[in-house]
């Protein structure tokens, strides 16, 4: 062959190689793979081929010897495509073979009939009924996976020429790179639908979200059946869609869409902040319901690799709640009215007559004022918290700057904290911005945590007042919780008592519990001021919390609003 021919040839081979990488990237399945070859790289000597797998999974990186391969496409000018797909081959009386194709990538068998004893009996008996003369096998491996074997068999006796070798020792790199693209693609669409199959056991709707280029929101990976159920998503349309543009197709209210595309956006994916809400609804029958919403960090060891959402319907639990608050509403309510009465008949009594009574007589007189008042307060209360409860406590907003809110719930206690010889020293930012609150009911807040520091602290002692502007979570105290809507004013008050022990610093805010040190000092209440005062304050979006004895000098609260 002349040297202008020769260049032909080689060039036409060369062109041939590539137009099968380019294929095997359109599509690496093996038998995509077999059809690329027959097309453009087999002459008329090649009678079959087969492309067979080992049977390891490839995320174990070669470090398992596989135990058998599988014959995962095929074809012959015999048979056809397809014969002998699924078999499978064990590779234990294989070793000095398999240690061949290791070193050398390619194992030629040039008579095949004075290598029968090479072979087991199932595999000649395919190689004869193939009237295979001659056998090539081409290792598929990267540098990371073993991934099986690409088998060419003749039947012809004359084995391949050196160029020939060369050709297929080049295609084998394509494929196996090709291979290991699929056997990923095939690996991570199992995990897809293992996921999904254990997220439609879930009866909560449940979006998984992954980073995805510069949206800020994310980019669906996957969302159950219930999600789209539940908001009467199309089914299958929200996976590969920005979170955004899922939350487009959810028949929701739009007040609703607005605050979540809001919340949503300003989070990234990536952030390790836990988010959580609550929404009114009216699902696909026509019924009103209630969502509450959960979002947290999805970690691998320390890292984040995207966010989950989901979405309980939480109506039966809000109806109860609903129901039982407004039972303890006209309850409280009925005994409020004859204790009304009861404090105005005494207060009348003390009033025309105290002078003139007997002492015990005024003494009792006395109690029984006292007490009536007490117990009109706790019913109050507990009116505030069933209403708070239920939904049915309607806030008055208005833009309001925090320090003169501060300010004046001071002044109104001024005669409490003096008569034990107390100082209260308010540390306030005159430039923070303004907070969109009911007045009156933030009022009670401050008011209900000075309160508590009067009668904890000790006479003479100090009581301080904060507040500060916080935009990121890294500015808020080490005992914040999690969920905080930024930005917004964190206001402190801390006293020079004994502290909340750390084992009852979420007790607290729950309705008539009371700290053992309040039982031991004889501490006037029944346990209802910090219960009302998280619900009025988590009706304002913000969060209350107690800083642990230890982990502050003194007994120390927190709570947070949103600024406006």
């Amino acid at each position: 062959m002349d040297s202008v021919a020769y260049l032909t040839s080689e060039l036409a081979a060369t062109q041939a190689i590539l137009r099968v990488a380019h294929t095997i990237t359109q599509d690496p399945s093996p038998p995509h793979i077999i059809n690329a070859l027959r097309e453009h790289i087999f002459n008329d000597r090649v009678s079959s081929c087969a492309i067979l797998l080992y049977g390891i999974p490839s995320d174990l990186g070669g470090l398992e010897e596989p135990r058998h391969i599988d014959i995962q496409a095929s074809w012959s000018r015999r048979h056809g495509s397809g014969i002998g797909i699924g078999l499978r081959l064990f590779l234990r009386d294989y070793p000095d073979l398999l240690k061949r194709l290791d070193d050398e990538q390619l194992v030629q068998f040039s008579q095949l009939r004075a290598q029968r004893a090479s072979f087991d009996p199932l595999v000649m008996g395919l190689l004869k009924a193939e009237r295979a003369r001659s056998l090539l096998l081409i290792d598929l491996k990267t540098s990371i996976h073993r991934l099986g074997v690409l088998v060419i068999a003749t039947d012809k006796p004359q084995p391949f020429l050196p160029n020939e070798l060369d050709r297929f020792r080049l295609v084998g790199g394509c494929i196996a790179v090709g291979l290991s693209a699929y056997s990923l693609a095939e690996q991570q669409e199992q995990m897809k639908q293992h996921h999904a199959a254990m997220l439609d056991a879930v009866r909560d709707g449940v979006v998984m979200v992954i980073p995805y280029d510069n949206d800020k929101g994310g980019h669906v990976f996957i969302a159950n059946h219930r999600m789209e159920l539940m908001f009467d998503v199309p089914r299958g349309t929200a996976g590969g869609r920005s979170l955004i543009d899922m939350l487009s197709l959810m028949r929701i209210p739009e007040v609703a869409r607005q605050d979540l595309r809001a919340l949503w956006l300003s989070t990234p994916v990536q952030a390790p902040t836990v988010l959580h809400g609550e929404f009114p609804m009216v699902n696909a029958d026509g019924q009103p319901v209630d969502i509450e919403w959960y979002s947290a960090p999805i970690y691998q060891d320390s890292a984040v690799l995207g966010r989950i959402y989901t979405f309980h319907d939480v109506t039966p639990k809000r109806t109860a709640e609903r129901l039982s608050g407004a039972f303890l509403s006209r309850v409280s309510h009925e005994l409020r009215t004859p204790l009304t009465s009861i404090a105005g008949f005494a207060e009348f009594i003390l009033e025309v007559n105290g002078d003139a009574m007997p002492p015990l007589a005024r003494e009792y007189t006395e109690i029984i004022l006292n007490s009536a008042r007490h117990l009109n307060t706790v019913f109050t209360d507990m009116i505030e918290i069933a209403r708070a409860d239920a939904g049915e406590l309607k806030l008055r907003k208005t833009n309001a700057h925090m320090p003169d809110i501060i300010i004046n719930s001071v002044a109104r206690l001024e005669l409490h904290y003096r008569k034990r010889g107390q100082q209260v020293i308010m540390e306030l930012d005159d430039d923070l911005p303004l907070v969109s609150v009911d007045v009156d009911k933030i009022n009670q807040v401050v008011t209900n945590l000075l309160s508590n520091a009067i009668k904890y602290s000790p006479e003479a002692s100090k009581i301080r007042i904060l507040t500060q502007l916080i935009e990121q979570s890294s500015d808020l105290p080490k005992t914040a919780p999690v969920d905080v809507v930024l930005p917004a004013i964190l206001i402190t008050v801390r006293d020079q008592g004994k502290g909340v022990p750390a084992q009852e610093v979420e007790q607290v805010f729950l309705p008539f519990y009371r700290t053992d040190e309040a039982k031991i000092q004889r501490v006037e209440g029944v346990g209802l001021g910090l219960a009302v005062t998280r619900s009025i304050v988590e009706m304002h979006r913000g969060k209350i919390w107690a800083a642990a004895r230890g982990q502050v000098r003194g007994g120390c609260f927190f709570f947070t609003l949103p600024t406006a």
